[in-house]
């Protein structure tokens, strides 16, 4: 394998980007944390998920009990657990970029696992919502339960922008292994 961490252009590379190598790193911790609060902060509040899965269903639910309150929080923490494993990546990947390994094998296969947890996050959330839908409605009398599926705007663009990082991953794989097959060679 080719050792590229102390090339001029990796470091050139690596002054310029090493500010936000640390913004990110510090923006991947924020966003697992955020995430956390914000559901417990919103699972925790009747008023506040009744008033939601009632938007979202458009239904008129009674208040949700805090029992179906709980499951709904801990249905969440499945996609919320792919998220902290796709902020974990972010992190590694940006810590391997300040380390100089930029155009490695290591660094794109860090990237692939951030996209594949992304998108395992994505696609899990969407397919817990309509269990979500029961917790909230099961309260309900017969004739009232609901059971929803619903999109997102953001469903889609993130999506796309974690396929995009899929695809890009690969190319970087591809590319980093061509390297390493050319630098044994001579």
């Amino acid at each position: 394998m080719i050792d590229t961490t102390s090339h001029p252009s990796v470091e050139a590379l690596r002054t310029r980007i090493g500010p936000l190598c640390h913004v990110l790193r510090f923006a991947a911790v924020a966003y697992a944390v955020w995430v956390f609060v914000l559901l417990a902060m919103h699972w925790s509040n009747a008023a506040e998920v009744t008033r939601a899965y009632s938007h979202w269903l458009k239904a008129d639910l009674l208040e949700v009990p805090a029992a179906q309150r709980a499951g709904g929080f801990l249905v969440q923490m499945v996609p919320w657990g792919l998220t902290v494993l796709a902020c974990w990546n972010l992190w590694k990947l940006f810590s391997g970029f300040l380390a100089g390994r930029v155009f490695t094998l290591d660094a794109a296969l860090t990237l692939r696992r951030l996209s594949l947890a992304g998108l395992a996050a994505v696609v899990i959330d969407m397919i817990t919502r309509p269990l979500l839908s029961i917790l909230v409605s099961i309260h309900m009398p017969p004739g009232a339960r609901h059971i929803g599926f619903f999109f997102r705007p953001d469903d889609m663009l993130n999506l796309m922008f974690l396929g995009g990082l899929l695809a890009l991953a690969q190319v970087f794989k591809v590319a980093a292994e061509i390297a390493d097959d050319a630098a044994a060679i001579v």
